[in-house]
């Protein structure tokens, strides 16, 4: 395609594309040091473990050490499980792939 059409008129192109970009970076987390912190000892039990801790045994390890929930609350098991839970989808969130596309340009000459 040639920008001149052989007098000493130039041609007007138009060149339009979109794009778009899908992300999870744009939020600041309102995660607490003290929920991560609970989230990680979690963590600890369940994977890191030889033989993984059930959450009735992590829920009395954590009352015994004088722990709370977030909420100020004694452990259950069920508070366990919420935050082990709510934690995995939290990483995945935060830890998931951007998406970037851009269609095909779409270019106009104008004479």
């Amino acid at each position: 395609m040639s920008l001149w059409d052989g007098s000493c008129n130039p041609k007007i192109i138009i060149i339009s594309f979109s794009i778009s970009i899908t992300t999870t970076k744009l939020w600041e987390s309102n995660y607490s040091d003290y929920q991560q912190y609970l989230y990680n000892r979690i963590c600890e039990y369940k994977e890191k473990s030889v033989t993984p801790i059930g959450y009735r045994k992590i829920s009395q390890i954590f009352n015994e050490d004088g722990l709370k929930t977030p909420l100020g609350k004694i452990f259950t098991n069920s508070h366990v499980h919420s935050i082990y839970k709510k934690g995995k989808i939290r990483k995945e969130r935060v830890n998931r792939e951007d998406i970037v596309q851009v269609p095909q340009p779409e270019i106009y000459v104008i004479k």
